[in-house]
């Protein structure tokens, strides 16, 4: 058996579905102002998968939807919606639970604000799973800084094999590779668009895990 990994996870597309929490409150935002079908198409490419900055979504909102709004409430109505919808994706619980009882040290390196990303796991019951957190708001720096990933592995067991796993070719594998991790790519069925390729790539985060889990053991 080798040694146990130190694993790297990314939280947004990686553990937690935040594209179905986003669009379901884009549904209801839109029905409940009664906008057009078209606009919630439009919500959706301007949210850019959550890497628009959440001030400059509720401001370009304001102006296409709701002219004099407060873009603060949207803002704050924006972040509450979307974290009260969000859950994990199946298996992972179970998949970090098996990680962790193999002797693996989990780490969770996410981009966002301190208030929602630790809601989120708050809500999802993730926390009491991983063994450091490490958000980008309170580190001053964000994926794929090299710095970010220093920070997540500062004073962790260096002579295991060291993971990131994340759906984002950027912040998360690129990042991941760069900071020389072996590199687990959640595809969701997507095709790699790079000439190099990750370590590991599987359609889900749960299957990915497992493959990971399966080296280990």
């Amino acid at each position: 058996m080798r040694r146990p990994p130190l694993v790297l996870l990314d939280l947004d597309g990686t553990l937690v579905d935040r594209r179905r929490a986003f669009e379901d409150w884009a549904c209801s935002f839109i029905e409940g102002i009664g906008a057009d079908p078209d606009d919630l198409d439009w919500l959706g490419e301007a949210d850019r998968g959550g890497y628009r900055p959440r001030a400059e979504l509720a401001a370009q909102i304001v102006r296409r939807l709701r002219p004099g709004a407060s873009a603060e409430e949207i803002q704050e109505h924006l972040q509450l919606g979307v974290v009260e919808g969000i859950a994990c994706y199946p298996g992972i619980p179970e998949a970090l639970q098996e990680l962790r009882g193999i002797g693996a040290e989990l780490v969770l390196v996410t981009n966002g604000t301190v208030v929602q990303q630790t809601a989120k796991l708050e809500r999802t019951g993730l926390g009491p799973l991983l063994d450091r957190v490490v958000i980008s708001e309170a580190a001053g720096v964000k994926k794929p800084d090299p710095e970010i990933f220093a920070l997540a592995v500062d004073g962790m067991e260096r002579s295991a094999e060291t993971w990131m796993i994340g759906d984002h070719a950027t912040p998360d594998i690129e990042g991941g590779r760069a900071a020389g991790f072996s590199t687990g790519w959640v595809s969701h069925g997507r095709s790699w668009a790079h000439p190099w390729e990750p370590t590991l790539t599987a359609p889900t985060t749960a299957e990915l895990l497992g493959i990971l889990l399966a080296r280990h053991r």
